[in-house]
Parts: C-alpha cells; sequence; structure tokens
C-alpha cells in the first residue's frame, strides 16, 4: 500500500491492490495542530414529511426499482465500502454479495432515518421489487448457484443485508433463515431497523441466536450493548461500549478488509452522513 498527500486538505489518498481487486479512494487523516479547516455543516438537502416520496413510504427514485432476474445480487466490488472479497477473519475467501430492497417501502416508519435515508442520494442503485412473484424463488436460486460455485472453492459466500431496505415480513425473516439451515457455507451480515422487542425483531433475534457466527443482523440505534448500531455525530461522543466503524475513520477501505461487524457482537457506531 502507498500513500499520497493531498496538501492542506487533511485528506490522503490510499491504495490497495491485491488480486484482481484494485481500489483508491480518499481517507481523513490527523493533521498538524492549528490547520484543521472549521467543517461547514451543511443545511439537509430534502425537507422533511413534506416530501411526496417520504409521505407514501416509497423511495425518491422509483424508476430503480426493477424486476428480479438473475443477476439479483451484486458483487461486493461495485461497493468501494465493501469489495469484492473477504481478506480477513473467520469468512476469509468468502465472495461477498449485496442485496438492496426499496427504502421506505419495506422499512418500518420508525425508522430513525426514514426522511434522512442514505437511499435519498442514491439515484443509480439498484432495487429490487420485492413484492414481484418471482422475486423470492430467483432470490433462492442465486443463492444457491453461488454457494454450490464456492464449495467447489472450498469456501463461502457472505450477503450484506440490506445496502438499501429491510426485513419487510415475517415470512422473509423465516425465508433467510430456511438458506442458512440449508447452505452452510451461507453467512449474512447487515442491520435493521426492525425493533428487537416486536414479532418481527424477535424473529431476527432468533435467527442470530440459531445461527450466531453466520447470521449477524444488529438493531439499529437499540439499546443494548450487544448487536445493536448507534448513530453519533463524532468519534469523541460514541458509547463506551461501542466501537466506531473503521471504514469511516480511514482505519481500513472497507467491510472486505475489516470484517468487525461479522466477527464481532459488539455495538458498532457510526457517523451520521
Amino acid at each position: 500500500m502507498s500513500n499520497g498527500i493531498l496538501l492542506g486538505k487533511g485528506y490522503r489518498k490510499a491504495y490497495t491492490s491485491k488480486g484482481d481487486d484494485p481500489r483508491a479512494r480518499f481517507v481523513r487523516v490527523a493533521q498538524t495542530p492549528g490547520t484543521e479547516r472549521k467543517r461547514r455543516v451543511n443545511k439537509p438537502r430534502l425537507p422533511g414529511f413534506e416530501s411526496l416520496f417520504v409521505q407514501e413510504g416509497r423511495t425518491k427514485f422509483p424508476k430503480s426499482v426493477r424486476a428480479p432476474n438473475e443477476h439479483i445480487l451484486v458483487s461486493g466490488h461495485s461497493n468501494i465500502k465493501i469489495g469484492k472479497i473477504v481478506r480477513k477473519g473467520a469468512f476469509r475467501g468468502y465472495w461477498i454479495y449485496t442485496l438492496s430492497l426499496e427504502e421506505r417501502k419495506t422499512c418500518p416508519s420508525s425508522c430513525q432515518h426514514w426522511q434522512s435515508c442514505y437511499g435519498n442520494n442514491m439515484p443509480f442503485a439498484k432495487r429490487v421489487d420485492h413484492t414481484h412473484k418471482d422475486f423470492l424463488p430467483l432470490l433462492a436460486k442465486a443463492i444457491a448457484v453461488r454457494c454450490a460455485t464456492a464449495t467447489k472453492r472450498g469456501s463461502g459466500i457472505l450477503v450484506r443485508l440490506h445496502a438499501l431496505g429491510d426485513f419487510y415480513s415475517p415470512a422473509y425473516i423465516h425465508f433467510w433463515g430456511a438458506l442458512l439451515a440449508e447452505f452452510p457455507n451461507l453467512s449474512i451480515y447487515g442491520y435493521t431497523a426492525r425493533l428487537s422487542g416486536t414479532p418481527m425483531g424477535w424473529m431476527i433475534n432468533e435467527m442470530n441466536k440459531d445461527f450466531p457466527k453466520r447470521s449477524m443482523i444488529r438493531f439499529s440505534n437499540g439499546k443494548g450493548k450487544r448487536m445493536n448500531t448507534a448513530s453519533i455525530g463524532s468519534v469523541a461522543s460514541k458509547p463506551a461500549h461501542a466501537f466506531v466503524c473503521p471504514e469511516q475513520t480511514g482505519k481500513t477501505l472497507g467491510c472486505d478488509t475489516c470484517g468487525l461487524c461479522w466477527g464481532t457482537n459488539k455495538t458498532v457506531a457510526f457517523l451520521e452522513h
């Protein structure tokens, strides 16, 4: 890895090249005392509940919702924050895939980011139509095919649920539990806005307990010290029982080179967007 400095900007450009997975990005670094630039606080880009898409509980970009097909799972290589292959930890060598559903339409309205969802700024994200009759059959087939291919390599697959969207029904949670039972080289991780004390939250908790190493679904802004996330405004404000996402602080390039979100049940704190 080599680094180059952007003078006066407080960032470095970090490069990595492992196999066929070259990446480069800017990450913040510590500056010499007295040279820090004052952070500009931008006003929210979007209005509140007067936005029609917020009122209707759907994405801002309805044309981005597509019917499911054989490419329903997207390689993590397409997302610099995630990566293609797990580089460290228990799932080293696992190929990473992501699944995105329609934000708000699959999410509880109690979500803290119901209005400010980062999907509001992702017009080109591929959102799969979860209401399509072929959604679950095609998703199950995609998982089976990729797990079989991974078995030949002597590894498995890790699916990020959900880059956008959430668990939308009890049947859908049961669907993932059944897949985990059927495919021992399948693992999942992600975050849910479902409350742990609700029926769907209870089901997610039970799935995590049934597959403690392979189902790592954290509860967004949960109250406990384990299997939760916390939203923070600065690194200094993180809860004592949590760790700050290393990708956001420039300590690692992405999920693939970190592994904490599927390697520990400790609460992870995310800097607010």
